[in-house]
């Protein structure tokens, strides 16, 4: 979506006002952004804990197509359209990311429990960077603690848990920044691209639901840069972006734009 403001003209303004009046505010149709409108956008924005300026930018479209929505417990094409209207992207090409990044599973192992990948090179690098020596950790931790990266200690689904468990005990806030989460798999480090203004509050929103996870990984497309990858199906610079420089190893490129086809 368009950020817009007081004077701006154009399909959006119709769109805002039958937002606005589906959030209890009164409103005639017009194609033009009043002062009246504006008024009603920065009550909206206060209520909502928004930049009270009146333009409607990425967070209070945001706000205002999700006002009173009721996520359901898988993703819906509702949700899809939702979003990919918000991004201003093709549906198929938003749903080509989550086909492989997820391979089509869904965003939870179980019931309040996100489908998450932890990862030990990580989780090495953020004990540092909070200060703490890994080496003194790493005796009878050699599965969830290496200093780079190797495959073999993965023991995927809910199992995952057991060793983002055993390095909770060394440091929480390290060990959840150090697993991906969610259907879009994104890493905990990334919360504040995400929107969150910490990772106990980042991990807290994928426990949500998917559609909260869909929406963080909407921000974190967004906030990271990758969007105008995404819009252009762009689909090597995406996946560069996305999954890092080594990205061509797994094909990610290709998988995504094979997906495309498929969902287009």
């Amino acid at each position: 979506m368009k950020t817009i403001k007081l004077g701006y003209e154009g399909d959006e303004v119709i769109f805002l006002q039958q937002a606005l009046v589906q959030g209890g505010y009164s409103g005639v149709e017009s194609r033009v952004f009043t002062q009246e409108m504006k008024a009603a956008v920065i009550d909206f924005q206060k209520k909502h804990q928004l930049d009270a300026d009146g333009i409607v930018g990425y967070r209070s479209w945001e706000a205002l197509l999700l006002n009173g929505y009721e996520a359901g417990e898988r993703l819906s094409e509702n949700d899809f359209t939702l979003i990919a209207r918000l991004l201003d992207c093709e549906l198929a090409a938003l749903k080509a990311v989550q086909k492989v990044e997820t391979g089509g599973k869904g965003g939870f192992f179980a019931p309040g429990k996100p489908a998450i990948l932890f990862e030990g090179h990580i989780f090495w690098n953020q004990l540092k960077k909070r200060g703490i020596a890994p080496e003194e950790h790493l005796a009878g931790n050699e599965n969830i603690l290496y200093p780079k990266w190797e495959k073999g200690h993965y023991m995927g689904g809910l199992r995952e848990y057991d060793r983002l468990e055993q390095a909770r005990k060394i440091n929480r806030e390290a060990a959840d920044a150090s697993a991906s989460w969610g259907m879009f798999q994104i890493m905990g480090f990334n919360y504040a691209a995400c929107g969150e203004s910490s990772v106990e509050s980042f991990v807290n929103a994928m426990c949500e639901s998917e559609l909260k996870q869909l929406v963080l990984s909407a921000r974190f497309i967004k906030q990271a840069g990758m969007l105008p990858a995404l819009q252009n199906k762009d689909w090597a610079e995406f996946a560069k972006r996305y999954n890092g420089p080594a990205y061509a190893q797994d094909d990610y490129d290709k998988k995504l734009a094979k997906a495309y086809q498929r969902f287009l």
